[in-house]
Formats: C-alpha cells, structure tokens, sequence
C-alpha cells in the first residue's frame, strides 16, 4: 500500500530560460467595493514568484512577461482569521490577455479569455472524477492500522489505485493525441514522464507534439530528459563511466561488470531517507548474491566526503562506492538523467540494461533469476 500512497524518493527539480513573451491579467469581481488586495502565486525556473496589486470596486490588472504559461494561484489577501475561509483559486498565466470574472469571490472565478485556460478547464474536468477517487483511496489508506496494510483489503485498495492511476494517465494520453500545439500537451507529457522516464512510452508521445511546443522550455527540457532515457532504457548496454572512490582513485563501470554476472548501479545519498531505507535490502542482495557473481557499484549524489564514508559504514555496505561530491550536479548521475533517488539499473553480464528501480523483495528475486 505505502508504495502507492507515498512515493519513496529524493527529488530534483528542474530547468530552464526562453524568451519572453507579454502577458496581462484583467480581473473583474462584481460585487468587491473600495480597494481589495488580490495576489498571484507562481512559479519561474523552480523560483516562487508573487506579485499583488489593487482591485479597485473588483476591478485589478497584471502585466508582465514570461517564457512559456505556468500554473498561478491568485488569492484574495484578507486580514488574518482563523475563521475565515481562504479566498483563492488557479488558473494559466500565458501570454495574451487572459481575463477572470466573477461575482463575489475569487475561489469562483471563471475564466473567459485565454486558449491555455481553455485547455486546462477541460483537462481539469476529465480527470476530477479521477482525482477524487485518489484522493478517497489515500483517506482509507491513512486510516488503516499497520496491521489492516497487510490485509487483502489493503491489496484490494492499492488495485483500486492504481487503476484510478492508469485512468489519469490515459486521459491525459488522450488529451495530447487530440490537442499537439497546446501546451497543456508538454504539462501532460511532464506528468506522465516523472522522474523516471519510460522511453517506449514517452518518446512517440512527445513526437506528437508540435515544433512550438516542443520549442519551449518544457519542451527541451521532455527532449532532453528523454534522450538520456533513451541511454538506460530497458535493452541496451548501458554506457560506461568512470568515477572517484572514497581513497578518490577512478572506478570504471565496465570493469565492474567484466568481473561479475550480474550488476546493480545504484544511485543514492546519505542525507536521503528513503536511501537508508532502501540499504538493508540491497545489503541482504549482496550478501545472498555475491559468491555467485553479484557486485554493486554506487554512485553517491553527496556533497560531503565524511558523511557520505560514515553512512558507507553504518549501513555495513562492502561494495564499490563512487562519487564526484557534486550532489545534484553529480556528473554521473547528470549524464544518466537522475532526477529522484533511490533509484537503479539492474545489468546482465554484457552490461545490458535488464530492469530499473527494483527495490525490496522484487529486487532480490530479480538477482536470483539472473545468478541461477
């Protein structure tokens, strides 16, 4: 169940810079009087944004200029009351006149002008019934005792969302098959991306994406993310690397391999939770496996040489351990496309690609199909 409900990873976030193009927001609440405050929300290159201005008798206005459409909250800023039940909503900034009406509050706004808004009010439509199964299912989920997750009725819930999962997918699959130049296309593909790219999956849709959208930075950045995807994808001999042990003398990948019959490149750090979590696991493979020609070479996104040596050691990990101290900027894990760790790429003798993201038991029963 936990595997479904909260998902285990560090993640980074990502990119980018395009040129800038106009935008202006036009409001108009009908029954405001006097001057009220009204706020936008938003974010640029993973930098959180916020500008106000004043609705006068309901009437307000922004301007400014952006790379490409981003998803903005607009709040109306009230004096601070427990009681009071915050006024806000969302919508598309993107480039334009986009124009929000409404009658007295801004958490019922409509949106009347603006192609992206459009796009996102039909999307948003689509996939509600979805997302209050989701959110439904993650209720009973928080409900259960540890005891009841082990349940067949906890097993029942994690099918139920995981279909409600799949149904997300496909509608937004469905959206950017019928709509190429909106870039509510790119904002699907991202979702349907996450951290871990499916290459068979991705690749075709993003294809079908037109040159403008692909043109923007979301665009280069799905172009990117899925290119080095394409390096790792199931299938294919991953391509070697050499990085700095802890003596800081180069480890080769190829070489690893060489020696062994099967080969975990295993992506991690000691300030990452889930990491350490995941450690016993992969220390129980390795103890299981090793004799019959398992090995593990990890690549550390640490930024810190005695942290990333001291958690080596607490976790009782006797492997080849590599890393270039850079964390997110770790050149390996750059060049492979990690964005969220823990997180690996399971090798059969000739270095080829056979799974990714194993952990736990299915971790443990993979290796010992490949070392039989």
């Amino acid at each position: 169940m936990n595997k479904i409900l909260v998902l285990g990873l560090c993640l980074l976030p990502g990119f980018s810079i395009a040129q800038e193009q106009a935008y202006t927001v036009k409001g108009k609440i009908r029954n405001w009087k006097g001057a009220d405050t009204v706020v936008l929300h938003y974010s640029v290159d993973n930098q959180l944004r916020s500008d106000t201005t004043i609705a006068r008798n309901g009437v307000f206005e922004f301007k400014g200029t952006l790379s490409q459409p981003t998803l903005t909250y607009i709040s109306h800023q009230q004096p601070t009351d427990p009681h009071t039940v915050r006024d806000a909503s969302k919508f598309y900034l993107e480039p334009g006149v986009v124009q929000l009406e409404a009658t007295d509050s801004l958490k019922y706004m409509k949106v009347t002008k603006g192609t992206e808004n459009k796009f996102f009010q039909e999307q948003e439509e689509a996939l509600k019934p979805y997302y209050n199964t989701l959110t439904a299912l993650r209720m009973q989920g928080m409900k259960m005792t540890e005891a009841e997750r082990k349940s067949e009725q906890a097993k029942a819930l994690n099918e139920q969302y995981k279909a409600a999962i799949d149904s997300v997918i496909q509608t937004r699959i469905r959206f950017i098959n019928t709509h190429p130049d909106a870039f509510l296309s790119a904002e699907a593909l991202n979702f349907i991306a996450g951290s871990r790219i499916d290459y068979k999956l991705v690749q075709p849709l993003y294809a079908k994406l037109s040159p403008r959208i692909k043109a923007t930075p979301l665009g280069k950045n799905l172009a990117e993310r899925i290119e080095k995807a394409r390096k790792t994808m199931t299938g294919v001999v991953m391509p070697s690397f050499t990085s700095l042990d802890t003596a800081r003398q180069p480890v080769n990948l190829d070489d690893v391999v060489h020696r062994a019959k099967v080969t975990l490149v295993d992506f991690w750090a000691s300030w990452c939770a889930p990491c350490r979590a995941e450690n016993p696991n992969v220390v129980k493979a390795f103890n299981a496996f090793h004799d019959k020609g398992f090995d593990i070479i990890s690549v550390s996104l640490d930024d810190n040489a005695e942290r990333w040596k001291a958690a080596i050691i607490k976790d009782g990990m006797p492997w080849h351990h590599v890393s270039g101290l850079k964390k997110w900027q770790e050149p390996v894990a750059v060049f492979f496309g990690i964005e969220g760790i823990p997180d690996n790429f399971l090798l059969d003798e000739q270095g080829t690609v056979v799974a990714r993201g194993l952990r736990g038991e299915e971790l443990y029963k993979k290796i010992a199909s490949m070392v039989q």
